[in-house]
């Protein structure tokens, strides 16, 4: 009977320490995890929860702990080698990241944001053709997956596809306008095309989205020359310096 009521006491703490997170307050949720972990350490729902809270701390390694705990206790815990991939992802270990990812999907094919992650990180390791199917899979599972476009727009670019580049950034951008960076990679896509007056109408959009990328103000720059427009592309060039202190490559 006791051995009940303390996971039932750890389930109450589990649930106290999940509103304390939707609140913001990590740090107490952790006391409330820890608890439950004491009364109960076989729970890998408890652990999870404080990998997560341990995230947003920023405590990574403690993450990974507490992920591994989950996994240990689940192997099939798809959401704890997701997550583990993240924090791995953010330390900038992508073999390592692609692991857990890879773990996620067996669990789970139909794991969408796991397939681009995934993708991501062979991005990163500049094994461009081979993170083309995870994007692909991705969109497959969910054609509304802004991000996923968006980098499989990057993805092509990287391969000098240009054209299938700017393709992917408009289905990213119509399903959110609000995607600076994309508006930015889509002026850059079609900078090398040759289409210089469409590329500054793009920069022009990330600069209104976000007024404080001198890339690009610095790749308006660029392209205006390219239209023989010095004096616009000066403006441009004294906008990326104040903001940066100095003059980026084109990128």
């Amino acid at each position: 009977m006791d051995r009940w009521d303390d996971r039932e006491k750890a389930d109450d703490l589990n649930n106290d320490g999940v509103d304390l997170c939707d609140q913001g307050k990590f740090e107490e949720a952790i006391k409330c995890f820890d608890e439950a972990i004491r009364l109960n350490p076989e729970d890998e729902l408890v652990w999870f929860h404080k990998g997560l809270s341990l995230c947003e701390l920023e405590n990574y390694d403690g993450a990974i702990t507490c992920f591994d705990e989950a996994i240990r206790l689940n192997p099939q815990y798809d959401d704890a080698w997701f997550f583990k991939g993240d924090v791995l992802f953010e330390q900038e270990t992508y073999r390592e990241s692609i692991t857990c990812y890879t773990e996620a999907i067996r669990i789970n094919p139909e794991f969408a944001i796991a397939l681009n992650n995934k993708g991501l990180a062979l991005w990163y390791l500049k094994q461009f053709e081979e993170a083309v199917p995870y994007f692909d899979e991705a969109l497959k599972i969910n054609p509304e997956f802004a991000l996923a476009w968006h980098n499989r727009g990057i993805t092509f670019a990287e391969l000098e596809e240009y054209e299938e580049a700017v393709e992917c950034y408009d289905e990213a951008i119509q399903l959110d306008p609000e995607l600076d960076d994309t508006w930015h990679k889509k002026g850059t896509a079609l900078y090398y095309l040759g289409q210089f007056k469409e590329s500054i109408q793009c920069y022009s959009q990330s600069i209104m989205l976000n007024s404080d990328s001198p890339a690009s103000w610095h790749n308006k720059g660029v392209a205006f020359e390219q239209l023989g427009k010095h004096a616009e592309a000066l403006t441009c060039y004294d906008h990326a310096i104040s903001l940066k202190g100095g003059l980026d490559e084109f990128e």
